[in-house]
């Protein structure tokens, strides 16, 4: 790839496409980019020295773009159509145009790697494996699915060039782009079916997973919720050559023991495994599943060779990721929680933790749903998992690579939803719905896509009319 002097990316503002920016940016490339639109991830990039345009015409491309084919390296996002004009453009006239799993391939081949992959808390994971490994001071390059608050940032190389470099990334699922990478260890925290526009079905789904955990090498490591493992090992089609380790909250050789919530809400507990102990781990991010996703992280942390008490101490320390249970107002009488949560199953671990840790409070939950095909396969339990809620407010579904499928709708969610409390809004009349619902105390933003545009506005309102 040395010889690239150029690299124009296509859905620049995507948050793994943004990081592999960053990392050619660091590379001394120089780095252009198109999204559809401005967000404060292309408005960073841009400030980092990246270029970037918004605009879908060929008289958009950058100069240096035209000037320079052979010295190009275009990568794009699958949100990326083949009908964009400027796709075709770049496809007609010879230039290297490739995804970014044809880069990672190239990338985690060359070193060692951390690979973190599920349907949930791969991106939790990743970051507080990222975390505990610079904490340690070990060299390494990180590619993650959010914004980790500690650096601001999904792309986080370390200072430290004395050792070899390692990576750290998330194995996403989408688009199949796990199966691009050579994992040396590989933690699986959940299967849940999604995806099923390219799965096709639950036995498709698990079979990509297999598929990663196949890729190992034989003195490899994989690190396995137990539910996960019931599904994935044992299979002569796709052999599992690595080691396999379990975790589990309880009833597995690794587990949690004394869990409770302290004072300032953290969720507290110890680590217990044949060969280690390690006592009163204070976990910034709450939920059951978070202590979960922490013993898989701890597990490999201590395969690479990070002490107990680095681990604790980088643990005690971690911030959470931006849009992950993100606090934006924290009082008594009101909570405001920012989440990406999309999927049915993350919408009822959020919304179980949120039950545990404000007992007694009403809460009001706005959902953005996340594409047509996800809407039509978990219709039914993305409405159960809503209905944890004391309030439901349904804006209408996002996409960014479908066409509306008939039938699928926000008001399809709404009649399945058991509350009584439950509305269908736009993004115009979000807020004034929002006044209209009596009593807010905990008010949840819920979705993927452009949900976080909804957080200021919300966050305006409620500091306004409760004061």
């Amino acid at each position: 790839m040395e010889h690239y002097k150029y690299v124009y990316v296509l859905g620049i503002g995507g948050i793994g496409m943004s990081a592999l920016a960053r990392w050619f940016h660091r590379e001394g490339a120089q780095v252009f980019g198109y999204d559809k639109g401005q967000t404060l991830l292309t408005d960073q990039l841009i400030q980092g020295g990246i270029s970037i345009h918004y605009e879908a015409t060929i008289d958009a491309i950058p100069i240096a773009i035209l000037d320079h084919p052979q010295e190009t390296l275009v990568l794009y996002t699958p949100s990326i159509a083949t009908t964009h004009p400027i796709w075709q453009y770049l496809s007609a006239h010879g230039y290297n145009l490739c995804k970014r799993g044809d880069i990672l391939d190239i990338i985690t081949k060359n070193h060692f790697t951390l690979a973190i992959a599920g349907t949930h808390g791969k991106t939790t994971s990743t970051s507080l494996a990222t975390h505990i490994l610079c904490h340690a001071n070990r060299n390494i390059t990180a590619f993650l699915g959010g914004i980790a608050k500690n650096y601001n940032s999904n792309f986080i190389a370390s200072s430290n060039t004395e050792q070899e470099s390692s990576i750290v990334i998330e194995a996403d699922e989408f688009d199949r782009f796990f199966l691009k990478l050579h994992p040396d260890i590989a933690i699986v925290t959940t299967v849940d079916p999604d995806h099923l526009d390219i799965y096709k079905d639950q036995d498709g789904f698990e079979k990509g997973f297999k598929q990663f955990l196949s890729r190992l090498p034989k003195q490899g490591i994989a690190v396995l919720h137990r539910d996960v493992a019931k599904r994935l090992i044992d299979d002569e089609l796709y052999p599992i050559q690595a080691q396999v380790i379990q975790y589990a909250l309880k009833d597995s050789p690794i587990y949690a023991d004394n869990i409770y919530i302290n004072e300032t809400g953290r969720f507290c507990f110890d680590y217990i495994s044949e060969k280690f102990i390690i006592r009163d781990i204070q976990l910034p991010v709450p939920g059951y599943h978070n202590i979960e996703n922490a013993l898989a992280v701890i597990t490999a942390c201590l395969h690479i060779g990070i002490a107990s008490e680095i681990i604790r101490e980088a643990i005690h320390t971690f911030q959470g990721i931006a849009r992950r249970f993100d606090p934006i107002i924290q009082r008594n009488d009101l909570v405001f929680i920012d989440d990406y949560g999309h999927h049915p199953v993350e919408i009822t671990a959020l919304l179980t933790t949120i039950r545990k840790l404000y007992p007694n409070k009403k809460v009001t939950v706005i959902f953005r749903p996340n594409q047509y095909s996800r809407t039509k396969d978990f219709l039914q339990e993305i409405a159960q998992s809503l209905s944890l809620a004391d309030c439901a407010l349904i804006l209408d579904i996002y996409s960014d690579r479908e066409v509306p499928i008939e039938g699928i709708s926000s008001e399809a969610i709404l009649q399945h939803i058991t509350l009584p409390y439950k509305y269908v809004c736009t993004k115009e009349n979000l807020v004034l719905q929002l006044a209209q619902v009596d009593k807010l105390e905990v008010v949840v933003n819920l979705g993927a896509g452009d949900a976080d545009e909804f957080i200021q506005p919300v966050r305006e309102f409620l500091l306004k009319n409760y004061t």
